[in-house]
């Protein structure tokens, strides 16, 4: 009897084991792809990662894609990402769960345009969602907006629709787009530009570079 003993236990002890998780054991993901096109790639540390749907994000990851591509992907809280052709973003943090007071996000565009759909993380009296660009920061309390470059050599930021302000700024000013359709354009060495409408035709050169279609 004492000879099966050890073997008796290192039975019992691993049936255990398939029963019992780890109080530690904790998804770390913040966000899934839901649509993709073309090549999409997630950088995750020293790794290269082709994207395909459902797979999921998490922070310091970046997503890239290439020359005609498309990625689309949705965060813990509902918000909406689309990722333009050769652009570049990192999930620098996403900081998110039901009931949260505190909420935060941050994302760095480094080339490329994007919209954001924000969803719960913005829904707080006052909510931290920031995106920064080579040339300023957009910082928003809850909206539908566009940003990225339109043109060469500068950031341009559209509010597409929502209640609340969006905040673009750099070291040289701050402007606040106050109603939907207003844009603003960030070029090297100055201040964003002055908001106003922007005529038809550019907001549908914007919505174009995100399209999946």
């Amino acid at each position: 009897m004492s000879t099966n003993a050890p073997s008796l236990l290192f039975y019992l002890l691993a049936t255990l084991s398939v029963f019992v998780t780890p109080v530690s054991a904790k998804s770390d993901s913040v966000a899934k792809v839901i649509a993709n096109k073309g090549k999409v790639e997630i950088q995750r540390q020293d790794k290269i990662l082709k994207a395909k749907r459902r797979d999921e994000l998490k922070t310091q990851d970046v997503v890239k894609t290439g020359n005609k591509a498309r990625a689309q992907f949705k965060f813990n809280d509902g918000t909406i990402t689309t990722l333009g052709a050769d652009s570049e973003m990192v999930v620098k943090e996403f900081d998110w769960q039901d009931g949260e007071k505190s909420p935060s996000a941050e994302f760095t565009l480094v080339k490329g345009v994007f919209r954001t759909v924000t969803g719960l993380i913005t829904k707080v009296d006052d909510p931290k969602y920031k995106v920064h660009t080579p040339l300023g920061s957009i910082g928003i309390r809850g909206t539908d907006f566009w940003g990225g470059y339109l043109d060469e050599n500068a950031i341009d930021v559209l509010f597409v629709a929502g209640e609340h302000a969006i905040e673009v700024s750099n070291e040289f000013g701050t402007v606040m787009l106050e109603k939907p359709g207003q844009g603003t354009t960030i070029k090297p060495g100055t201040a964003p530009s002055k908001p106003k409408a922007w005529p038809a035709a550019k907001v549908e050169r914007a919505v174009k570079t995100i399209t999946l279609d």
